[in-house]
């Protein structure tokens, strides 16, 4: 019996996504107008609606908690510095022009930094990175450490998510079990289970060096062929895009 074909969907290369990210931060910086920065989130809403699908963009979100807590907290600590243009004072705090837009820029860029977890695979950024390397290099750098590193690294980082969530599910049901605890004790035993989880983890990325080490893959090995991961023309339009957007926000707000 013949096995059903089955049709891969085109993706831009992991480079072209991680470029694209880092530069649509960086360019940000530039921004002196609330309307640049409305003009960045319409775009970015429509690259989620036209590009992302519906689990993806619920990936995204599902992280909604870090997208407001870590901006905030950046905002709280701003209030007591004057940064620019006050526009409210309440006694020893101000909020001013500059600490909006700081803001906005953090919230965007953990939101570039979702989608690009979400449309790319460990092992695609981690070979990025590395072709990116081979690049800036002018083909001489071949070796496999920057790749592999990532790739031990995100190995610990999925494994104490993973074992995080374990943990706060089976906590919440001994926490049904023993009746309302104080969010003190609470935070007394996340604390003591935090040490465990850790050793886990780096037990989980340990396992994987080993299974790569076993394969071949070490520091001095030459296993990754960088010349044959090449942009193709999906890539170039996008590069494009990115380009024009650019262009014609320095054109509108110049």
């Amino acid at each position: 019996m013949l096995a059903k074909s089955v049709s891969v969907k085109p993706t831009l290369d992991a480079r072209t996504k991680l470029i694209t990210c880092v530069v649509m931060t960086l360019f940000m910086f530039t921004f002196r107008y609330y309307s640049q920065y409305f003009l960045t989130i319409a775009l970015t809403a429509l690259v989620l609606a036209l590009f992302f699908t519906k689990h993806e963009r619920q990936l995204v979100f599902s992280h909604w908690r870090l997208l407001l807590f870590v901006p905030t907290i950046n905002l709280l600590a701003n209030l007591l510095f004057v940064n620019g243009k006050v526009l409210y004072s309440w006694y020893f705090l101000s909020l001013t022009d500059m600490d909006i837009k700081i803001f906005i820029r953090i919230t965007l860029l953990l939101v570039y930094a979702f989608c690009l977890i979400v449309k790319t695979t460990p092992q695609g950024l981690a070979l990025a990175v590395g072709k990116i390397c081979h690049s800036v290099t002018l083909h001489r750098y071949n070796g496999a450490a920057i790749p592999l590193t990532m790739i031990i690294m995100v190995s610990f980082i999925n494994r104490f998510k993973d074992t995080i969530i374990e943990v706060q599910a089976s906590y919440k049901l001994r926490a049904n079990n023993q009746g309302k605890q104080t969010w003190f004790k609470r935070l007394l035993d996340y604390t003591k289970l935090l040490q465990p989880i850790i050793l886990i983890s780096m037990k989980n990325a340990n396992q994987v060096a080993n299974a790569l080490l076993a394969k071949g893959y070490h520091k001095g090995a030459r296993t990754f062929n960088y010349a044959k991961i090449n942009y193709q023309r999906r890539d170039y339009l996008a590069y494009l895009v990115l380009l024009s957007f650019m262009l014609l926000n320095w054109w509108l707000f110049q």
